[in-house]
């Protein structure tokens, strides 16, 4: 099966799918994940799955900081990680509680949509989160 081609999802990064599906083979797994974005807020990345039956299952994977590590909160802080989830949820993002006072955002993207749903996700996420005052 066919993965499509390689598509560009910014600038300094060329997002292979061929690629990850081969790293997901080799992992004892069946699944590969590349960090694309990362800061003290949110980590943000693309991923494969292989299926039992074989079938690759391409996804858009974000972490969301609700605090720092330090503990301290911030409720500012807060209120755009929560803004920025109900944005996800409205995508049809998966959202999961994580340990460590992080939530999971999770979509199944096909493989030719990975670059479009990426950077349609970053640009909502840069606007929510280190954007807005």
């Amino acid at each position: 099966m066919g993965v499509g081609k390689p598509v560009n999802t910014r600038g300094d990064c060329l997002l292979n799918p061929e690629t990850l599906v081969e790293e997901a083979e080799a992992s004892g797994h069946r699944e590969a994940c590349k960090i694309l974005e990362r800061n003290s807020s949110y980590r943000m990345g693309v991923g494969v799955r292989i299926e039992a039956s074989g079938n690759h299952s391409f996804f858009i994977e974000i972490l969301v900081y609700l605090y720092p590590a330090s503990g301290s909160l911030d409720l500012k802080a807060l209120g755009k990680c929560v803004a920025l989830l109900k944005e996800l949820d409205e995508r049809g993002y998966f959202l999961a509680c994580q340990d460590g006072g992080c939530v999971s955002c999770e979509k199944t993207v096909p493989a030719e949509k990975l670059a479009e749903e990426y950077a349609a996700v970053k640009s909502l996420t840069e606007a929510v989160i280190l954007r807005l005052a």
